[in-house]
């Protein structure tokens, strides 16, 4: 007589390979690079203090070029195919964001659709004195590097594991921000990409 070990086997057996037969792997979403229209999870914020203010006397300028022309769906999509656009962002008061949409410039946001990080940039057209007195603040806040090929000067700052570059060409005032930038060389291509479109 079969012992009651012997009987029990091909019971476990029998159950494993049904609860098997009901585990099909679902296929990981195809990357994509287009815009994301469903509502997004919470996105983790840059932690770094906002860019100062310009002066009071701004003379502004429309930037004239969208936030597709000035990054292209290709140059995030190479960075890092899971950032897709978000177009219902709204920067945060005291940002450098939202004071370049104040002073008819662009800001732009994309999102890690898996991590929730986020990049952020903004850009601005401005009068002489208050690029000047921007770069005089970025020198304070911020370490010069030569980082940025065709920038008239570039700034890079990390902190709270966030980093924040500050590149000016011209009358451009132009700043991104996200966890994804640990060190000055991280945001190189999307800001030659900016500085391209610019010229």
């Amino acid at each position: 007589m079969p012992s009651a070990r012997a009987r029990l086997v091909p019971l476990v057996a029998a159950t494993a390979m049904l609860v098997l037969a009901g585990c099909t792997p679902t296929p990981s979403p195809t990357p994509s690079h287009s815009e994301s229209h469903v509502t997004p999870p919470p996105a983790h914020e840059p932690s770094t203090s906002p860019v100062p203010t310009p002066t009071a006397s701004v003379v502004a300028t429309p930037v004239g070029a969208t936030c597709a022309q000035l990054i292209s769906p290709d140059t995030i999509y190479a960075f890092n195919p899971n950032f897709v656009p978000i177009s219902s962002w709204k920067p945060s008061a005291g940002t450098a964001a939202a004071q370049a949409r104040e002073y008819k410039g662009v800001a732009c946001r994309w999102q890690n659709e898996t991590s929730n990080d986020v990049i952020d940039l903004s850009v601005a057209n401005l009068d002489a004195a208050t690029i000047e007195s921007l770069k005089n603040q970025a020198v304070d806040k911020s370490t010069l590097v030569p980082t940025y090929e065709g920038a008239d000067e570039g700034y890079f700052s990390e902190g709270s594991g966030t980093g924040t570059a500050i590149v000016f060409v011209k009358g451009f005032w132009i700043v991104l921000t996200s966890q994804q930038f640990a060190e000055p060389g991280d945001p190189a291509d999307l800001v030659a990409s900016v500085l391209a479109a610019l010229r």
